[in-house]
């Protein structure tokens, strides 16, 4: 995506940002300034319910933490979640699910 940023720096045209790094270009009068926004993506299987309370409680606690320990500013903090079938996630080679069912069977 191509944005037309201010009459001085009309000279650089455009800046491309790519919507998935989560990157702002930001130009103002007599500078030049590039400002990241975190990016935050939290990936959890779908097993059981999440509730959207629940999600909204990760998205905060995230937000949160970057702007507590890192000092971001929450304004422009991005949190994700997605959800993943346990058959689209592995570990060790073995996907959640036959782990799951292995884990169940031992009990």
């Amino acid at each position: 995506m191509l944005l037309c940023i201010s009459k001085f720096y009309r000279t650089y045209n455009s800046i491309e940002t790519r919507s998935l790094q989560a990157k702002y270009a930001i130009m103002k009068e007599k500078r030049k300034e590039v400002i990241s926004m975190p990016y935050v993506n939290i990936k959890i299987t779908k097993e059981g319910n999440v509730t959207p309370e629940q999600k909204r409680a990760l998205i905060e606690g995230a937000t949160n933490l970057l702007h507590d320990v890192l000092g971001k500013n929450k304004s422009t903090t991005v949190v994700t979640i997605d959800e993943v079938d346990t058959d689209n996630w592995g570990i060790g080679g073995i996907p959640v699910t036959e782990i799951r069912k292995n884990a169940a069977a031992k009990k």
